[in-house]
Formats: structure tokens, sequence, C-alpha cells
């Protein structure tokens, strides 16, 4: 059995907690062949950013507004399908509400849908794409969410999936867990890379969060 003690959680949401994996590219895929776009280079560019950066990427033609709003009311309908990642609800709530929260690249209401239709309860602290003006792989969103705790992101546990998320968790200084199939990275700071969220059970004893896997 591995263990490892901290203060707060950080979840990433797409991927981590929400098995949106696929939806997310059927809608990125369905957005591109409206536009007569090349479907493969819209879908390498739009996992762990946030919609205006991939529109930003893509091309700066489809870097306004109406264009953020259409994938948005795509992303919405297609997110009133998806599920949990197995284990994740059970997980988030073995922990107390005041000691976790979903940090993620997407849009709230976006990201809101989403956990609603997998079933993921509300934390006390979200941070979305909103919220912050560096998005992943900058540290700033988990740089932010430590502060919103008052403590320093050493004190945190981060769960991942994608590249840049798990950069920007690395670059804040986290203890990472990765989900999925893994990530070409190296680095003392990734305790563990895991399929899902399954075996992990949470225990909070004098105000530490005792995580075991």
């Amino acid at each position: 059995m591995n263990a490892i003690a901290c203060k707060a959680v950080l979840f990433d949401l797409d991927g981590t907690l929400v098995d949106s994996g696929a939806c997310i590219e059927t809608l990125w895929a369905e957005w591109a062949n409206r536009h007569h776009l090349d479907v493969d280079y819209v879908l390498a560019n739009i996992h762990g950013r946030t919609i205006e950066e991939t529109l930003r990427i893509v091309s700066p033609y489809f870097d306004n507004p109406q264009c953020v709003d259409e994938v948005k009311t795509l992303a919405i309908e297609a997110l009133s399908q998806v599920g949990a990642i197995t284990g994740a609800v059970e997980l988030v709530r073995q922990l107390p509400p005041q000691c976790w929260a979903i940090v993620t690249s997407g849009a709230k209401k976006v990201s809101m849908q989403s956990m609603i239709s997998a079933g993921i309860p509300r934390p006390h602290m979200m941070i979305t794409s909103e919220d912050i003006v560096h998005s992943k792989p900058h540290p700033e969103p988990y740089l932010m969410a430590a502060a919103g705790f008052g403590l320093p992101v050493q004190k945190c546990v981060i769960f991942e999936d994608a590249i840049s998320g798990v950069n920007s968790a690395l670059a804040a200084g986290g203890q990472v867990i990765v989900i999925g199939n893994g990530v070409p990275i190296s680095s003392p700071q990734i305790k563990a890379t895991v399929a899902d969220l399954s075996s992990f059970k949470a225990e909070f004893i004098d105000g530490i969060i005792h995580l075991s896997w």
C-alpha cells in the first residue's frame, strides 16, 4: 500500500474526475468540421487548454466571443452525457468539503455541466478559466488554489491527467498523482500513476488528509 499526507487536495476536472475525454474530442471535431478545418490539428491543441487558447492557436480569425460561445454551447450539450472516472465520487465524498478544490482550464458553466452529469459534488473552491490570467501549464491555477486555502502548494496533493496540467502542478511545486495512461514526464514530485481513482481511500485526522492506495 502507498500513502501520502497533505492539508488539501486539488483535482483537475476533465479526465481526472470526469470521464469526458472522448466527449470533448467529439465536440471539437464537430466544431472543426463545421468550419472546414483540419480535425487532427484542432484535436492536437485542445487538451489542458482553455477554449480561448485553443481558438487562438487554431487561427486568430476564431479568437472572438462569438466562437467562444459557440464552443461553450456545443460543450454544455455534449457534457450532459458524461460520467465520473471510476472511484471519483467515492473519493471526494471522503474528503472534508473545506479541504478540496477543482482546478480546471474549462469555463465555469461548461465545467458545472460536466460535474452535474457525473455526480461530482461542487467543492467550496473551484478555479476555472474565468479566474486566471495564465492557464496551465503555467503554475498560476494551482498556486491560486493553494493560496485560497492559505497553504503553500507543497502541502497539497494534485491529481492530474494531461501533460499541460501535470506541468502546471510541477511548476507550482505540488505533489502530483497522474490519472490515466501516464504522461512522458519524470519528476520526484510525481508520486504515482494510476488508471483511475478506485483504489484511493482518504482519512482526515487532526487536520491532516491521509491518502492511501
